[in-house]
């Protein structure tokens, strides 16, 4: 629903910005090569996909709609209770070969299995000079929208508006860089979610950094939505490094056949029926692109989205794991901040647009555009894989994960630096 919902989106506004010469993107023979005057409305048919399957969604399943304002569980229910991990279990059998499972929870909670596959929680609790239990059954099948999650879409689709604002007349870079972080800044004081822990990195134990964990939450947020935004230079590359990201998510956590992580699954679908247009499967003269607004935008959700899920244990997903999905842009725009800041000691601007990214050596060197998106997009997925298989693998001693993508990243940035200049 979501890519049809998507692809039905973007061919009705791309014909509106042509229609009404708005959001139109016209090549300029030194930044922009592109053929023709392109509309930047990709961004916007892709909310819209995910609006109108959203709505879909919530209302396939509004009888078992739960809305949760904590901001401790994306799911409103525990995953690892629903996949009994951990506890002490205990199996009685009944007549007709049915049995009961009853698990310990902990001191006051036990997981309780009917034979037919119904999950409750019973909870003992004190009242007084009696006790008395209480029931709370589990729907698996359930879908459940949290406060994180319900602040996370509200602010995604503020930024996009924003950054609309900013493909129509333009808003300065320092001011757009003040805006991100004003946004980031509220989402953490609404849901109370930023980087608290990045995990036992090197080795000697968990470094929890506290509250400097909302300033270094900020940079990040702020730091990738830009190096999201840098990376839509090219066809496809943008939007496609974020479905990698995404998919790996949805694949960790097999949303597809976790109703509590469905939401998950709709930006998937969404970038899908944007690239049938961006990639040219439609033809040039259907192309679009996304814009500042919709780079922006996809960046704000991936980054808050592994912010997320790296910061709470029951996910074991750790915040390594998290730097191996958005690798290479995590890796080129450090490269070109790094190079900028250098040049900016010697009085360069700051601000001033370049050709210095991954994509841009790649182009200068000699390649085509369908080899450098290739070359990005299976490089990106590569990387992804090793994370997500490094996270299995070492789950309790994570600090390998890292010390190997810091070699990883070191190769990273002497094989780019070395790209020769060919064109």
């Amino acid at each position: 629903m979501s890519f049809f919902a998507s692809l039905v989106s973007n061919a009705l506004l791309r014909q509106i910005s042509k229609k009404y010469n708005i959001l139109i993107d016209a090549p300029d023979k030194k930044r922009k090569f592109h053929k023709n005057p392109t509309p930047l409305t990709g961004g916007l048919g892709i909310s819209f996909g995910i609006i109108f399957s959203g709505i879909f969604l919530i209302f396939l399943t509004q009888d078992n709609m739960d809305i949760s304002f904590s901001s401790e569980n994306y799911s409103a229910v525990n995953q690892e209770v629903l996949n009994e991990g951990g506890g002490i279990t205990h199996e009685i059998n009944m007549p007709d070969d049915n049995s009961i499972k009853i698990k310990v929870l902990n001191d006051e909670e036990l997981l309780v299995t009917l034979p037919d596959g119904t999950k409750q929680i019973y909870k003992i609790s004190d009242n007084g000079d009696t006790s008395s239990v209480i029931r709370k059954e589990i729907n698996e099948n359930s879908f459940s929208i949290s406060k994180f999650a319900i602040g996370l879409f509200s602010f995604t689709i503020l930024i996009q508006l924003i950054m609309l604002i900013d493909d129509l007349w333009g808003i300065k870079e320092k001011n757009k860089l003040i805006i991100q972080a004003i946004f980031a800044l509220c989402l953490i004081l609404l849901t109370d979610v930023y980087i608290k822990d990045l995990g036992n990195l090197f080795g000697f134990g968990e470094i929890n950094i506290g509250l400097f964990g909302i300033p270094f939450t900020i940079f990040c947020v702020v730091g990738m939505m830009n190096a999201f935004n840098y990376i839509d230079g090219l066809n496809g590359l943008c939007a496609s490094f974020c479905l990698v990201c995404l998919m790996s998510v949805v694949y960790f956590f097999n949303a597809f056949n976790n109703p509590s992580f469905l939401p998950l699954v709709l930006p998937v679908g969404a970038i899908v029926g944007f690239l049938m247009y961006n990639l040219g499967i439609f033809g040039d003269k259907r192309n679009v692109f996304l814009g500042d607004n919709g780079s922006q935008a996809l960046g704000f959700l991936c980054l808050w989205v592994l912010v997320y899920f790296s910061q709470y244990d029951e996910y074991k997903f750790a915040p390594v794991t998290a730097m191996w999905l958005v690798s290479i842009l995590f890796m080129d725009a450090l490269r070109v901040l790094t190079t900028r800041a250098l040049n900016g000691l010697r009085g360069e601007d700051l601000f001033r647009a370049r050709r210095d990214h991954i994509h841009h050596k790649l182009q200068d060197y000699g390649l085509s555009n369908e080899v450098i998106y290739s070359i990005l997009i299976l490089s990106t997925g590569l990387l992804s894989t090793i994370g997500l298989v490094l996270n299995n693998i070492f789950s309790e001693n994570h600090y390998y994960s890292f010390y190997i993508f810091v070699v990883v990243w070191i190769c990273f940035h002497i094989v780019v630096n070395k790209i020769p200049k060919n064109v």
